[in-house]
């Protein structure tokens, strides 16, 4: 296993939460491939801590998706089934346009002001182009989609999303680290959101075309990656 890119600890974080998401990092975005073995104890020695945290991580990242534990032969990342992209999109695609119409012109201000915070600082990262910036930025998109759901008091199927689609966010991040496609199409789809919800709807915005847009751009770039990288992805 090749040496993990390591993350600063966060204030009060423990160690099963620092593995955890220092391994779902460097699954995202490539250090650890798709298919590839994680060793629990080289992860233990390189992080300094002992195995029993990092066999807690792998336990929550096989609960994504994203590891497999097989018994007697050890843990791997999950290579990216295409069965989980589609659920993924459906699920996506038949909840978020609900849940934006629902709290079209009914939203919080303050989670108004969530959002309104997110795209200030998604435009930012877009201008100030960092080491992270594409994990912020990714992070982001993840996080103005959140604000909605909690906004519309659903937090529960925000869990149910964030782990169906696992997949589906693996190949936002493929195409942007193998292909450096232009992300700057999320922060303006994102602003019309914004505005849909700040205005209580548009009869001149169709909510379903723009959300079949938005979750559908990655087709525009999954041929290439198949081609490029076919050993990564699995048909189930």
């Amino acid at each position: 296993m090749d040496r993990l890119t390591l993350l600063s600890r966060r204030p009060k974080e423990n160690n099963r939460e620092y593995v955890y998401r220092l391994l779902r990092y460097n699954i995202m975005t490539l250090v650890l491939v798709p298919g590839c073995s994680i060793n629990e104890a080289e992860v233990a020695e390189q992080l300094g801590v002992s195995r029993t945290p990092v066999h807690e991580a792998l336990t929550m990242l096989k609960n994504e998706y994203l590891v497999e534990i097989l018994p007697q032969s050890g843990s791997f990342v999950t290579k990216i089934s295409l069965r989980n992209i589609r659920e993924g999109l459906f699920m996506r695609a038949t909840m978020e346009p609900a849940i934006y119409r629902q709290l079209a012109g009914n939203i919080g201000e303050e989670y108004l002001d969530q959002m309104a915070a997110n795209l200030e600082e998604a435009s930012h990262i877009m201008l100030n182009d960092q080491d992270d910036s594409l994990d912020r930025y990714l992070k982001l998109d993840d996080n103005f989609h959140k604000i909605a759901y909690l906004a519309a008091q659903k937090p529960i199927l925000w869990s149910a999303v964030k782990t169906v689609c696992s997949h589906f966010q693996r190949i936002r991040y493929q195409e942007s680290i193998l292909i450096k496609i232009d992300m700057s199409h999320i922060h303006h789809e994102h602003e019309q959101l914004y505005e849909y919800l700040m205005l209580g709807g548009s009869c001149y915005f169709d909510l379903e075309k723009h959300y079949d847009m938005h979750l559908s751009y990655f087709k525009t770039y999954f041929a290439q990656l198949l081609e490029m990288h076919p050993e990564y992805y699995i048909k189930n």
